[in-house]
């Protein structure tokens, strides 16, 4: 999936308050300057999550270098703190994008029950190859621990109230609930980078 390039005439093919809204106020990002960051708040027990996973995967592969993704699990209540403390596990423990797609297709496609921690150390043992004590330290480590605290209030700074939800550069927001099919998310994603960067090569001139 290529960045579609638009004519600067052309009508703008997404509508602000529509399938778009602007972050109020902008956000601090945490990339380089002269990058373009992206952010996907997600939860695992999703089925639109789910749907726009391979979307996902595939824009992330067709990005430039200076287009930075960075999930971030949304624990919007209690019930999903499990899920996002499984995302920073396999993080810390280097295994996220196996992880990921594991733990997507044992819910979605399997229909299996991952709510406790030992539903999670018992999948990363058997299909990552993690041992009991790798999951059981990293699990409890001040550093997921940490993640996950600055995951919260990422989502509280964004207004995140569904997924799955994605912000460009802290300064606009999309996703599920903007009048768009899945296949139209990433697309537009796309559009707003493209008119973050045409911001940032104006204001370079």
């Amino acid at each position: 999936m290529s960045v579609t390039a638009f004519a600067a005439d052309a009508p703008a093919p997404y509508k602000e308050g529509i399938n778009y809204i602007p972050v109020m106020p902008a956000q601090p990002i945490s990339v380089n300057p002269g990058q373009v960051e992206v952010l996907e708040f997600f939860w695992y027990g999703n089925p639109q999550c789910f749907a726009l996973e391979p979307y996902l995967t595939a824009w992330q592969k067709n990005q430039p270098a200076n287009v930075v993704l960075t999930r971030v699990p949304a624990a919007l209540n209690p019930q999903w703190d499990v899920a996002a403390r499984a995302y920073y596990t396999a993080v810390q423990l280097g295994v996220a994008d196996k992880a990921n797609a594991l733990i997507y297709a044992a819910i979605h496609a399997q229909h299996l029950s991952l709510t406790t921690s030992s539903d999670y150390q018992r999948l990363f043992i058997s299909q990552l190859g993690v041992s009991t004590q790798q999951f059981t330290s990293t699990w409890n480590s001040l550093q997921v621990d940490a993640r996950l605290a600055q995951a919260k209030v990422l989502a509280q700074r964004y207004g995140v109230t569904n997924v799955p939800t994605l912000t460009v550069d802290g300064k606009w927001l999309t996703g599920v609930g903007y009048h768009l099919s899945t296949a139209q998310i990433m697309p537009e994603v796309s559009w707003l980078v493209q008119q973050d960067q045409g911001a940032m090569a104006a204001a370079a001139q």
